[in-house]
Order: C-alpha cells, then structure tokens, then sequence
C-alpha cells in the first residue's frame, strides 16, 4: 500500500513538472518573433494588431488610444529603460509585468527566486517521501537532495552574476536566462523523482539477535572437534608406532627451523623487516621470539577451563 502512494505521489508530482515544461513562461519578443530592440511603440502596435485592433485602414490612430490591461502597460512602460530590458532576459516576463514594487536588479532577483525555492522546497518533500526507510532508499536520500541543492545554488549563481551579462547591440540572438532556467529547472523537477523511483533497493542488515543462531550452531560444531582433538592427541602418544611418527615429524620441523634460524642471510632479510629473532648482544631474546611470547602469555590470560572438565 506505501507503495502505492509513493507511486501516486510520483505520477502526480511528473504530470504537474511535465505541464509546467510544457508551459513556457511568457515572453513577448518569442511569441512575436520580434528584435530584443524594438521600440516600445511598435511593440503596442504589433500587440493591439494581434489582438484586432489597428488592422483596418480606417481605424486611423484609433488603435494607439486604446487602453491596455494595467499589467501590460506597466511591462510596456519598464521597456522604454534599456536597463528594464536587461533584467527582462534575466528574470522574465512575468516579473516585469507583475512585480509592481520591483525597482531594481535585486528586488527582481527576490522575486523570481522566492517562487522557485517554493518549487525547490516542494520537490525536496517529494524525495523525501521516495527515501523513506520503508521503502528501502534511504541511503540515496544525501545524493537526490544534494543533487538538488546543487541545482539550486547553481541557479541562484547565475540568476545573480552570470545573466548579467551585456546584451547584444543588434537586439538578435539574445539568450533568454530566466526562460532557460526555468526549463532546466522543470526538466530536473521531471527527471529526478522518477530516477529516485527507480533506485535499487538497499537492504539494512537485521538486529543483532539474527546473528546468534549461526553463531550459537558454529560453536555447538567447534566443542565436538576440540574434544576430538584433545582425545586423538592423547591416543598418538599412547600408541608407539604413532608416538614414533610424531617424535620424526617433529625432529625434522626442529632440523629445518634451526636450518632457517642458523642462515646470516634469513637473520639479516628478517631483521630488516622488523621480525629479526637472532640473539642481539646484549638481549636475551630476539624481537620475534619475543612478540610470540607476548601472544602467549595474552592468550593464556584468556583461557579459562570449563567448569566440571
């Protein structure tokens, strides 16, 4: 069932980023194909002809007297300032025409990125909810959202310093900044959630109480062959032809340790490597011989004799 809703959630969240990539944020000069110079009268004229008025011949200077919507006559009085048109690239139709108190680059700036955190803060809830432990992403819940906060600290940068970039004097082939990040924006808003929908799975290990049954089974298999051991050494040294075997194998191991322990050249490879076990002057035992002595006496600090053996 959380499956379920996080698969809504998912469907609902794409269907909404995908209308808005759709959707492109208005923008005058594309939509009338028109240059980014235009002066603003010719601008009003091609408006009033594409809204049909102006276009008979009899209508005389009838149409420049015609009265706009307050939000397209304030857009249309900004565009007369060639610095209103530099901010325009940067943040959009739909700031100019709407942001009423807006009179500068920063005050443009807060308002184009007030309304893209809102989108940001909303995408964020939706990977949180896709990187849940239930449904098993959570380790890819730090890579999804600081793939985010990149995004949008990288958009803040260029919002702020690198669409502030001279435009061009013709008036052709301007870059529209915020029409361009927005699309990014909308795109990554797509992509993202789904990608994380799709993210393998990462299984946690289990309590602890899991791993003492292996544990417990190892054991109860460890105390049979330690017995084994025990008698089986016992009975090497009760029989004679096998007491005779060992004492054999054991002399030979002793010829070829002291064989070893006598070479100057094993000595010095040995001693070179920090495991010298030849007899310094004045040391009664080598570094070797002594760090195994060390293990000993550790390891038989720790043993402790079962009780009733």
């Amino acid at each position: 069932m959380r499956l379920y809703n996080h698969t809504l959630i998912v469907l609902f969240h794409s269907l909404y980023s995908l209308y808005a990539l759709i959707q492109r944020p208005p923008n005058l000069f594309s939509r009338l194909r028109i240059p980014f110079t235009l002066p603003v009268d010719r601008i009003r004229a091609l408006l009033l002809s594409e809204a049909g008025f102006g276009v008979g011949a009899g209508d005389g200077g009838l149409a420049l007297s015609i009265q706009m919507p307050p939000d397209l006559e304030l857009l249309l009085s900004r565009l007369k300032i060639d610095e209103s048109r530099g901010w325009f690239v940067r943040f959009g139709q739909r700031a100019l025409q709407t942001c009423a108190p807006c009179t500068s680059a920063g005050d443009y700036a807060l308002f184009v990125f007030a309304g893209a955190l809102l989108a940001y803060v909303r995408t964020a809830a939706v990977l949180l909810l896709l990187t849940t432990s239930a449904t098993g992403r959570d380790r890819w819940r730090g890579y999804v959202l600081g793939i985010l906060v990149c995004a949008a600290l990288a958009e803040g940068y260029v919002l702020v310093s690198v669409s502030a970039a001279p435009l061009p004097k013709d008036g052709t082939k301007v870059f529209m900044w915020h029409d361009n990040i927005q699309f990014i924006r909308q795109a990554l808003f797509l992509l993202l959630p789904i990608i994380t929908q799709f993210l393998p799975e990462v299984q946690h290990p289990g309590p602890p109480s899991m791993s003492l049954a292996p544990a417990l089974a190892h054991l109860e298999r460890s105390i049979p062959r330690a017995h084994l051991l025990k008698y089986t050494r016992a009975a090497v040294m009760r029989n004679p032809e096998l007491r005779e075997r060992a004492v054999r194998w054991w002399a030979r191991k002793k010829r070829e340790g002291d064989a070893g322990r006598e070479d100057e050249a094993v000595q010095k490879a040995a001693l070179k490597m920090g495991l010298g076990f030849a007899d310094a002057e004045g040391v009664e035992e080598g570094k070797l011989r002594m760090s195994a002595r060390v293990a000993i006496e550790s390891l038989k600090r720790m043993f402790v004799t079962p009780v009733g053996s």
